[in-house]
This record gives C-alpha cells, structure tokens and sequence, in this order.
C-alpha cells in the first residue's frame, strides 16, 4: 500500500480494507474525569454540573476532565455510533496483562522475561488481538489466556483518570489478590 491507496481507505471508511482501530482504554488518561485529586474525589459530568464545578469536599474548584469536554461538544447521546463508524478494538498492552497475572509490576523481571519469551513466539498485537484462546493458553498458560480474553470482551474493571492521576484497568477485579496469593509459583504460565 502508498499513502494514496491508505488516504482513500481512510477518507471512503471502506470497510472491507478498514477493519477497526486499536486503540487504548481513554479512561486511563490523567484527566478523563473531573475531579480534584487533594481530595480523592472523581465525578462524572453529570455530577460536576449538579456541584457547579465545586469539590464538595473543600469547595475549591474541580478539574474538568476531557470527558465532560466530549459531553459538551458531542451531537448525538453516548453510545450512539454513525452507521458508517469503524468499530474499534480496545486493548491492555501485553505487560500490563502479564504484570496483573503474576502480580508485579511491568518493569519486574518476572514480568519482561515473560514477555520476552511470549513475543519471541509471537507478536505482541497476535496475542492480544488475532490469537485463539487456545493457542494463547498453549503459549502463555490458562491465567494469562483468561486475562485476554476478558479484555478483547470488555470483562474489566476501570478507574478513571482526574486531575493528573492515571486511571487504573483491573482484569480480575477482586478475584485477582486472591489467585495471586495462591498462584505465585512458575506453574502460573
């Protein structure tokens, strides 16, 4: 492909060239929510007009966060998609999913040999987008499988991001200390 055969896919939405985007949860942003983070409060929209912008903390004004931006520009109700939408596939990199599995954090060593290995079999985006659930339990055990397939389904639990904190993406929500404390051994993979 060349840039003029990509441009007119992009332009035309051909569907059958222009399959879907992969993108990220934006919920992870710093600044997807309102919120003012001195007092760990995180609000919705809604909730921020029902305040006047006001922490019902400490009364100091909120952070406004890129999501009630969208609310105030949008022109249709949320989750309303145009018929000629390109759907779009949301994803958790592979570290992220292997540091919850084994349950250290991405930079471990656990974790980067893991992903070493995973990706010397297979690329990345294979794993997280186009790989069989079986080929992946095959590859990279039953608990790392489980975890991406709840993400390709959406089975996460998300804290959104306000006033310059991260949000945070559980796969296993309140499942995952337990099997963690029960699993952290070199069977997990």
């Amino acid at each position: 492909m060349d840039y003029f055969e990509i441009r007119d896919i992009l332009v035309k939405k051909d569907k059958s060239r222009f399959l879907f985007t992969v993108e990220f949860f934006p919920e992870e942003g710093k600044y997807h929510s309102d919120g003012h983070r001195a007092c760990g409060v995180s609000l919705k929209p809604a909730e921020t007009k029902a305040l006047s912008g006001i922490c019902p903390s400490c009364g100091k004004p909120l952070t406004v966060g890129v999501l009630s931006r969208v609310e105030e520009l949008a022109d249709r109700m949320d989750g309303a998609r145009p018929e000629n939408a390109v759907p779009a596939r949301r994803l958790v990199p592979l570290e992220e999913v292997l540091s919850e599995c084994i349950g250290t954090g991405v930079a471990s060593q656990k974790v980067q040999r893991e992903y070493r290995r995973l990706t010397a079999l297979a690329p990345e985006f294979s794993y997280l987008l186009d790989m069989e659930e079986s080929e992946i339990r095959e590859a990279a055990g039953e608990r790392v499988a489980s975890a991406i397939i709840k993400v390709r389904e959406g089975d996460i639990s998300i804290t959104p991001g306000f006033d310059g904190e991260f949000g945070r993406i559980s796969i296993f929500g309140h499942e995952a200390t337990e099997e963690k404390d029960a699993e952290h051994h070199p069977s997990l993979f």
